[in-house]
């Protein structure tokens, strides 16, 4: 664990229980306004209590006894006055965001459920920084880039750019709207500027509307930074694992080393096996190429177990410039 994580997700907590404290003491307020004479018998109690404790120690039976009674007399009174005046007693109770650990992160020493919760959603902060998923919407997606106009490509195939990303924009849309897991992965493939990173991205909204858990990072920043510094230490490579869908964009402009070429054998195939579905855009547009850069293993794993979309058209950057 990364001690960048552990201080996001510390500073969370903190800010959790400074609100919740807050919260707390603005109903105190409320009530002594309200009723002071709750605070008054408020502090009769915890007096009565500190004297009861004196007596129990004692081994004073008849005076802790009446004691106590004098106690719950009061408690009884103060629960009346509050009741009669739109409270409960549980307002006189501090609350907590997570009962279990009081929102202090930790239970005996050991990180809370809230906390490791709190960390995972830091690394994954992390993987999203960059990503264009806010900004990527199916609605945002516009046919009228692709040409109607017949085209030969390169193998002797006549296609038409509108009908095929018209066919491709469809399958992403219901691929969204439908995600389950198990499920099959999208490879996408094809030249730059043609869509693939917005309609990965889309398919990523609409999975995290729906409440499923998304990681997006680039081929390039993920894994320079594991490179570089080992991020395995962080478990970010056990969050790409777990999480619903992972989308790795790019794929092809890293650099790549045999450090990094394990790292994304053991996504791809791990993923592949658990039925997790992963987003895989790439520039590369042959199946030549792409076991050329990353070997047998892992491009008849990428070809294998994923829906291969090949993007076609100009480069819309290039026409919205126009």
């Amino acid at each position: 664990m990364s001690t960048e994580s552990y201080n996001g997700a510390n500073s969370v907590l903190e800010n959790r229980r400074l609100m919740m404290r807050a919260k707390f003491f603005e109903k105190q307020e409320e009530i002594n306004k309200v009723v002071p004479q709750v605070s008054e018998i408020t502090d009769e109690i915890t007096n009565l209590g500190a004297s009861y404790a004196i007596a129990t120690i004692k081994k004073n039976n008849d005076e802790a006894d009446a004691i106590r009674k004098k106690m719950d007399e009061l408690d009884k009174l103060r629960t009346a006055l509050l009741l009669a005046n739109g409270f409960t007693k549980k307002d006189l109770e501090m609350e907590y965001l997570c009962p279990i650990c009081k929102d202090t992160g930790f239970v005996n020493g050991k990180a809370c459920q809230c906390m490791k919760e709190e960390i995972v959603k830091q690394r994954q902060k992390f993987l999203t920084t960059l990503s264009p998923a806010p900004k990527s919407s199916f609605e945002e997606f516009n046919l009228d880039f692709y040409s109607k106009k017949a085209k030969e490509l390169p193998n002797g195939t006549m296609i038409v750019p509108f009908d095929m990303m018209k066919n491709i924009y469809d399958y992403c849309t219901a691929y969204a709207y439908n995600f389950s897991i198990p499920n099959k992965s999208i490879l996408m493939l094809g030249n730059a500027g043609l869509g693939k990173t917005h309609l990965a991205c889309s398919i990523a909204n609409v999975c995290m509307q729906h409440g499923r858990t998304v990681m997006y990072s680039s081929a390039q920043s993920l894994f320079y930074k594991i490179e570089q510094s080992r991020y395995t230490d962080e478990d970010v490579i056990s969050d790409i694992l777990s999480c619903d869908l992972f989308i790795l964009d790019d794929l092809g402009a890293e650099n790549l080393t045999q450090y990094s070429l394990s790292v994304l054998y053991n996504i791809v195939n791990t993923r592949m096996i658990t039925g997790k579905p992963c987003i895989y855009t790439t520039n590369i547009s042959s199946q030549g190429n792409l076991q050329k850069r990353y070997g047998e293993k892992i491009s008849s794993r990428l070809l294998g177990s994923c829906q291969r979309l090949y993007f076609v058209g100009e480069d819309i950057r290039i026409l919205k410039n126009r």
